[in-house]
């Protein structure tokens, strides 16, 4: 009946998995606190910062949209692969010139780099997994000590040497990807699906993958304010790069609990727990634009938004791929996934034109309350979160 995971695995499988993770996240991590730093110390203004990351998130949502075409003609592991080389593409252009095209360039390659990445291994340890959402669980804990690593690292990095020296370091980093990426294994590309079955349409409709996609679009809106306008707010209010970093990473570190804790979670909980996560990031964003000025209350809101964001970014795939037929498991999570795209995308572009009237941190205020307020109102009918 359709695809049964597959279990070839060498005995080294989780190593190389888990690496991939980690090297990625750690470029990712580091990218995130000094390209925001970069493009304003080049002379670009807040706005121009949060355009750009919608740029980024362009290209990761075109990507999202046909990774479930692609996965069912390219083997998976290569897609990590890509992506080590696409985000150390998007941090070496900008050591070349700091023009605004080639941030263009550089915020192009970096949404694509994620895209194919969670994408491709989410994908990978679901077909080698026994559960969906123990395997997400895991790769997103080990991928989270770079996401931790990279941001505390990134505030020295910058203020003792450069922050050109900060994309170098990830430049290299992520062609380090390609080690042990290469070395997974080779699962075949995705079945097609069998004749009859529904379009991408109707599996965003199949109970779960609906609301998996709104935890996906909640989760997508809380990375874009980390990779944009938290550094950028923080800097506003008078805090140094070196807090930044260290901010920023007690923010990615609750979301690796957050993402942990979603892997003792029993499946039938799990769409409750959801609600929860996209409540918990929206209040905490919105509490963060209003506290940015005071550090230690500013860290205490982010953190409290990175665990429910943690938790959407395991327990949402999970819902998805366990809720469709085997052979769409694939599609089901890039499509939850083209939601949090989606997000990457809308939420800077929202708040950039909100600064064109209300402060920046009024303007971050509203966007977590717009990301829990339509769950608040729909939480017990059927709709938005069936």
């Amino acid at each position: 009946m359709g695809e049964t995971r597959i279990r070839q695995r060498s005995r080294f499988e989780d190593a190389y998995v888990g690496a991939s993770g980690a090297l990625f996240s750690f470029a990712m991590g580091l990218s995130a606190v000094a390209i925001p730093l970069f493009a304003l110390n080049s002379g670009l203004t807040a706005g121009q910062v949060g355009v750009l990351i919608a740029v980024s998130a362009c290209a990761q949502l075109s990507v999202r949209t046909v990774m479930g075409s692609l996965m069912r003609r390219v083997a998976d592991k290569h897609f990590v692969s890509a992506a080590g080389v696409l985000m150390a593409l998007s941090c070496v252009s900008l050591l070349l010139s700091s023009s605004v095209w080639v941030f263009v360039v550089s915020q192009l390659a970096q949404g694509a780099a994620r895209g194919v990445f969670w994408t491709g291994v989410q994908t990978h340890v679901v077909r080698t997994s026994t559960s969906a959402v123990a395997a997400i669980a895991q790769i997103n804990l080990v991928s989270g000590i770079g996401q931790i690593v990279g941001p505390f690292l990134a505030g020295p990095i910058i203020e003792h040497y450069s922050l050109e020296r900060a994309l170098a370091c990830a430049t290299v980093v992520g062609v380090l990807v390609v080690l042990p990426s290469s070395l997974m294994v080779r699962l075949e590309p995705m079945r097609p699906k069998r004749k009859g079955r529904s379009s991408a349409v109707a599996v965003w409709r199949q109970p779960g993958v609906g609301l998996a996609s709104w935890a996906g679009a909640v989760a997508g809106s809380w990375r874009a304010m980390m990779n944009s306008y938290v550094p950028v707010l923080l800097a506003q209010a008078g805090h140094g790069a070196a807090a930044i970093g260290v901010v920023s990473g007690i923010a990615n570190a609750t979301s690796i609990g957050g993402s942990a804790a979603a892997g003792w979670i029993k499946m039938g909980r799990l769409r409750a727990f959801l609600v929860w996560g996209i409540v918990t990031s929206g209040v905490g964003l919105a509490l963060f634009g209003i506290l940015a000025g005071d550090l230690v209350l500013a860290t205490v809101a982010l953190a409290v938004a990175g665990v429910g964001a943690g938790l959407l970014q395991t327990a949402g795939p999970a819902v998805a791929s366990e809720t469709v037929a085997p052979e769409e498991r694939g599609e089901a999570i890039a499509t939850a996934g083209t939601y949090r795209a989606a997000a990457l995308l809308l939420a800077p572009l929202g708040v950039a034109g909100l600064v064109t009237v209300v402060a920046t941190s009024a303007g971050i205020a509203v966007l977590g309350v717009a990301m829990a307020g339509p769950v608040l109102l729909l939480r017990g009918r059927k709709g938005l979160i069936d």
